[in-house]
């Protein structure tokens, strides 16, 4: 018999030095960065205390068994064959990510990257010293993607790596196994390493959709990729910093290990113990966190519905919404809303002015303040 838990109890942020809360000193509903407001699961609180009540929190190596429940979980989650010497532990996605681009090519290569995508994306290639090239997007029948019909576009000739996410962020989509194909097929013509940001794959909420590893798609995908995965999304624990890159390819690998030498700190204990926990016992409290996080989709797609001049995109996956507010004509949409009392993501930082983005990962109660506020202001 399952245990519920409670994920209407609402726990005061506000003093913490959350980067989340403590951004705003008004009366704003900090509705922005990816960053949940539930208690993370009580089986994850139980091993953080008796891991504190050690007292020793000295330099810790990953211990061997710890890659083999992250080969675990993808064998069982995902259907996902891994061995335990391809996973590499790092603080960080962000971190894994210009890893590669620091690792896997050479200085000014030109680093493909989606257009409308989180900011990160954008400005790794720069901070890494490439040319950044942006892949067209698509919202065609309202899915956020790739638009594969212009790939053949990009400038390979010098290019080496290309980022990829996969549950897209923003507007949710999640890639189908024909579109991943193709995608694949593309990356083995112009002999390019897919980097795939996979940290929102266990935030599925369209039951009749599957993630699929980027490195499942083929032999060739397997051995020409870098899969990036954490907890920390799906378990709210991404202040204790710790994730894996999954590199099959033994040349690749120690490149990118190399790389991390003397710039990637290592993970602490309590970020390697929460995410161990949350990969070994944690599917009970996820499975109920996804069931409140679709009532809560649902809640906003209901609510957007009746407010003139804003339309939510279909969302099938993570606790993001993706929010067109082009026909309210606004100057600035940031100020205005923030002014209404709600704090989003402006779509102009994912590199589409027309969106906002909302972060529904919150108690009920607040998304419907958050509602009445946009509904006074309009």
């Amino acid at each position: 018999m399952s245990i519920p838990f409670n994920f209407d109890k609402a726990t005061v942020r506000t003093g913490t030095h959350s980067s989340k809360w403590d951004k705003y000193s008004a009366d704003i509903i900090p509705l922005w960065v990816a960053d949940m407001d539930f208690e993370c699961a009580p089986v994850i609180m139980e091993a953080l205390q008796a891991r504190l009540a050690h007292g020793i929190f000295g330099y810790t190596r990953p211990a061997n068994d710890w890659s083999q429940v992250v080969v675990d979980y993808y064998q069982q989650q995902h259907n996902w064959t891994i061995q335990p010497e391809w996973v590499v532990w790092v603080p960080g996605v962000v971190a894994s990510m210009h890893l590669s681009c620091l690792a896997l090519s050479e200085h000014h290569n030109t680093v493909l990257t989606p257009e409308i995508i989180y900011p990160h994306f954008h400005s790794i290639p720069v901070n890494c010293g490439k040319q950044r090239h942006l892949l067209p997007m698509t919202y065609d029948q309202q899915r956020l993607r790739l638009d594969l019909t212009k790939l053949s576009e990009a400038p390979t000739t010098d290019a080496k790596i290309m980022l990829f996410c996969n549950p897209q962020n923003p507007g949710g989509c999640v890639y189908t196994h024909e579109e991943l194909k193709q995608i694949d097929d593309y990356c083995q013509a112009n002999k390019l390493i897919l980097v795939s940001d996979e940290i929102h794959c266990d935030l599925i909420l369209d039951q009749n959709k599957k993630h699929i590893p980027y490195g499942r798609i083929s032999e060739h995908a397997l051995h020409n990729s870098v899969v990036l995965g954490a907890a920390s999304k799906t378990y709210n624990v991404a202040g204790l910093a710790c994730s894996w890159a999954v590199i099959a390819n033994d040349t690749l690998r120690p490149r990118f290990k190399a790389a991390m030498q003397g710039i990637v700190s290592e993970i602490n204990p309590l970020g390697f113990e929460a995410t161990v926990t949350a990969l070994q016992a944690g599917n009970e409290w996820h499975s109920q966190l996804l069931d409140y996080l679709r009532g809560n989709r649902d809640y906003l797609a209901q609510q957007f519905a009746t407010i003139d001049g804003i339309h939510m995109l279909p969302l099938a996956s993570t606790f993001l919404a993706w929010i067109d507010i082009s026909e309210l004509n606004l100057e600035n949409p940031t100020a205005f809303f923030e002014a209404a009392g709600v704090g989003m993501s402006p779509g102009s930082g994912f590199n589409d002015k027309r969106f906002m983005r909302l972060n529904f990962g919150c108690q009920r109660a607040v998304l419907e303040e958050a509602i009445a506020r946009i509904r006074r202001a309009l």
